[in-house]
């Protein structure tokens, strides 16, 4: 009980609070080569330009090999690799103080009992270099748009956010042991504060305040549905509040946030399952709704329209995660004719970085009234 207490804990402390902010990529590479084609080029530079706050960014950068020649040539093939993805970030001002390197001679392959089409696969996905980008909590902790991508940036942060990236970059690269936070506001003159600050509106007849910048989805109708998990889940910080609303509509997508699979598997993480126990409680609760149950992957080579699954030996990742899921709702409770799985391996991009497409998400179907 105190192990599962504190695993909780553990979980819903980091859904809800800020550390690191992470980002990920990777680039492949063909078969026994150490530069990366330009279609990998084009990616890599379309993913960097979305990056912010990039001076800053520490980066991790692990360099792998497929299972083939010995262990020395793997080792070198692989230190090339990483070295021409390290020289391409300094030629895009990344200080090398800033990178770190991590050479693996062969990424992990399953050769046993092995169709030589999914071998194939495995070994293509093993050629890569991994890179993440992170910024700091200390430096997290003292900025406004805690984001590391543009592109995720509301239409308002996005009309000043270089003149702030700026004064981020220069603020903490000269007072880099500062706390002192930077805010968005001063920057930009022409920022009317009553776009940033909620404006607030009396009601003559009701004296009611409500909130100028609220959203739909604030002003909404939430169920309360208890939970039998130990701890509780505070309501202030329920992770699926969105599958809580009233008026949930067809059409809408949850995203099942921290639901994670041990990397090339469709077998859950431990540390998953009191999330997912919390998923069963709210659908087994709300008899009002069918779904599908979608499973996305993401780095994979795009000759292959699925990832390969370790666990299964076919290249099907992205079903099997969904499948995965089905199951755990089907055993928890959930009629199984309310569901549906489905795997969309690597169609279905956000159009951010690669990690945001390793996912799984709940569509909903139909609303029965």
């Amino acid at each position: 009980m105190i192990n599962r207490y504190c695993t909780l804990l553990f979980l819903l402390t980091s859904l809800f609070s800020f550390s690191q902010i992470q980002e990920q990529h990777s680039v492949y590479f063909d078969v026994d080569k150490d530069e990366f084609s330009f279609s990998e080029g084009r990616q890599l530079n379309a993913f960097f330009d979305n990056l912010l706050y990039k001076p800053i960014l520490d980066v991790k950068i692990l360099g792998y090999c497929d299972d083939r020649g010995s262990y020395e040539y793997n080792m070198d093939l692989s230190n090339r690799r990483v070295e021409t993805v390290t020289n391409w970030l300094q030629n895009h001002d990344i200080q090398t103080d800033h990178i770190s390197k991590i050479i693996e001679g062969r990424g992990e392959v399953a050769l046993e009992k092995n169709s030589q089409e999914s071998l194939e696969n495995e070994r293509a996905q093993n050629r890569r270099v991994d890179l993440t980008f992170t910024l700091r909590k200390e430096y997290v902790d003292r900025i406004e748009i805690k984001q590391l991508e543009r592109s995720k940036l509301t239409q308002k942060q996005k009309e000043f956010i270089d003149e702030y990236e700026e004064k981020v970059v220069d603020k903490i690269i000269n007072e880099p042991d500062s706390k002192e936070s930077i805010p968005v506001l001063p920057l930009n003159n022409s920022i009317d504060k009553e776009d940033e600050i909620t404006a607030v509106k009396v009601n003559k007849n009701t004296k009611a305040a409500t909130t100028a910048a609220n959203t739909p989805e604030e002003q909404d109708e939430y169920l309360d549905i208890p939970t039998k998990l130990d701890p509780p889940i505070d309501n202030t910080k329920e992770p699926f509040k969105s599958l809580l609303r009233k008026n949930i509509k067809k059409g809408e997508i949850i995203r099942l946030e921290n639901v994670l699979f041990y990397k090339g598997r469709s077998k859950l993480i431990e540390e998953s399952q009191p999330i997912l126990e919390r998923i069963a409680e709210i659908l087994l609760a709300r008899e009002d709704i069918e779904f599908e149950i979608h499973g996305h992957v993401c780095c994979i080579n795009p000759a292959y329209k699925d990832a390969y699954n370790r666990d299964t030996k076919k290249t099907n990742l992205s079903v099997d995660r969904a499948k995965t899921i089905f199951k755990k709702l089907r055993e928890r409770g959930i009629d199984p004719r309310r569901m549906k799985f489905k795997g969309f391996g690597r169609t279905k991009p956000l159009g951010g970085p690669d990690k945001n497409d390793r996912r799984v998400e709940l569509y909903i179907t139909k609303i029965n009234k």
